[in-house]
């Protein structure tokens, strides 16, 4: 793994585009987050697919650290609503709607895939 591989991903998640962020992930990858846990690329991706439909969601990597096969990401996220969402992180949106979270994201590669993902919010704005 290298910061590339990491860059790669990112641009992946923001371009909307299942199949190329599916890519990145191993089929059995655990994702945890704030919506909790999720096991496989296909629950990953159900996820992500909820959050596109939803929100423009723009995630900026601002520092990257990698040790070994693991990769430490500090991330501003940035979500504008695309229709009123009556739930998401204990929260309603209307459509238009924006906010930033600060995130940690610690990301582990097996292979040539991500594995494992733990999301931790930091803060939101």
């Amino acid at each position: 793994m290298n910061e590339a591989f990491m860059r790669g991903y990112y641009d992946a998640y923001n371009s909307e585009n299942a199949s190329r962020l599916g890519a990145f992930l191993a089929d059995d990858v655990v994702l945890l987050s704030a919506q909790g846990e999720q096991r496989g690329k296909d629950a990953y991706l159900t996820t992500y697919g909820f959050i596109i439909a939803n929100f423009i969601d723009r995630m900026t990597p601002d520092e990257i650290t990698i040790t070994g096969n693991t990769a430490s990401v500090k991330i501003t996220d940035r979500f504008e609503a695309k229709r009123d969402v009556p739930d998401f992180l204990g929260r309603s949106f209307a459509k238009g709607d924006a906010f930033m979270l600060k995130l940690n994201g610690t990301y582990r590669v097996a292979g040539d895939k991500i594995a494992a993902i733990d999301i931790a919010i930091l803060g939101m704005e």
